[in-house]
């Protein structure tokens, strides 16, 4: 089985229905004119998902939805560097203790569905999907290990999903949830008892090593994480950090908001901004340079302070983490609550900028990551 063609004649739900239907193993390639996507299969189950835009560590995504603590991951990293054997994170922190399986899927089902909610929007772009064989088991040596789920998720609901988002996004353009995990499918459910679809050929085999062996992305760990938001919360009264995305900005920690109340946390890492609409958020990533002042009355502003808490800012800052040329994320702060005057910010301009040249990708094969 193989299919390519154009995103704009079969979009990428629709593609994900075909190849579940077909409980083919594989990989999907996406392609636009600057951007890539990777989507691989198992017997029609989404066992991994990336793409060349920055992202979000396994870890930071832990801690920052308060499932772990720093010193837990501190603790599972080092256990990881010391082993003779590639001994993936998450399995580490499940052996600790530190956080429960079920928990563990579903961050890594959020990351799987935060990139492929981004790759949906495509439409100017090519796709292909290569059928082989993909074995059960296999030494990943790349920190795409982290967000690789062994039984893989159910690309049908996911398709279901994703759809519902679209239709939601058009109605309601400002914002889009990332949604409840699924369920993960028995072995007797309906997807598997559907019959495979045979093309007379037998597909090559390929490692998933081979295949997740891509180039590394800007990634977001969580100590870059925390760094960004301590610099900011000893400059600002409140703020929010959000990870730039193809075509939005989604939220990723907060400070000032209400030390430990996991709904506030949900509600920001739920956040997501599109970038194709004027606002403060657009003009810095476009420009890489920080906005202060005024914040405009729009939309996208109104949506950001409801969910900061409400209470209009007589001042705002929205300030680049740069690496290199590109913004990978924007800290988000103002004057709210007690209109407490923003001081300078060259201090902690500088500290964003020494936190983005520590994330930048170097040459030569990188150490694990948190």
């Amino acid at each position: 089985m193989s299919l390519a063609g154009h995103l704009h004649e079969l979009g990428l739900p629709d593609l994900l229905q075909i190849v579940a239907m077909a409980q083919k193993s594989g990989r999907l390639d996406l392609t636009t004119r600057d951007g890539e996507g990777l989507i691989v299969f198992r017997a029609g189950r989404i066992i991994y998902a990336a793409s060349n835009a920055a992202r979000e560590t396994l870890g930071s995504m832990l801690v920052c939805r308060r499932l772990i603590s720093e010193e837990a991951l501190r603790q599972a990293l080092d256990r990881q560097h010391r082993s003779r054997e590639e001994r993936r994170l998450g399995s580490i922190l499940v052996q600790m203790h530190a956080v429960s399986q079920d928990a563990l899927e579903a961050v890594i089902y959020e990351q799987v569905q935060r990139v492929i909610g981004d790759l949906v929007k495509w439409r100017d772009g090519y796709f292909k999907f290569e059928a082989m064989e993909i074995p059960d088991h296999g030494e990943i040596g790349v920190d795409a290990r982290e967000f690789l789920a062994q039984d893989g998720f159910n690309a049908h609901k996911i398709a279901l999903e994703l759809s519902r988002l679209a239709d939601e996004a058009r109605r309601t353009p400002a914002a889009m949830a990332v949604p409840t995990p699924p369920e993960t499918a028995a072995p007797g459910d309906a997807a598997s008892a559907r019959k495979p679809v045979t093309d007379g050929g037998t597909p090559p085999s390929s490692s998933l090593g081979s295949i997740l062996a891509v180039q590394p992305v800007t990634s977001l760990t969580a100590e870059a994480t925390l760094e960004v938001l301590r610099a900011g919360a000893a400059v600002l009264s409140r703020g929010v950090l959000l990870l730039v995305e193809r075509f939005g900005v989604t939220g990723v920690g907060q400070f000032g908001l209400g030390e430990g109340d996991k709904a506030v946390d949900e509600g920001i890492r739920n956040l997501w901004i599109p970038l194709d609409g004027a606002s403060v958020l657009s003009d810095v990533v476009a420009s890489g340079t920080t906005f202060r002042g005024p914040l405009p009355h729009n939309e996208v502003s109104e949506l950001l302070v409801g969910e900061l808490g409400g209470g209009w800012p007589a001042e705002v800052v929205v300030l680049p983490v740069k690496v290199g040329p590109t913004v990978a994320a924007v800290l988000y702060g103002d004057t709210m609550p007690g209109g407490k005057a923003i001081p300078a910010l060259a201090q902690l301009e500088g500290r964003l900028e020494e936190i983005g040249s520590a994330m930048a990708v170097p040459d030569t094969p990188r150490p694990k990551r948190s």
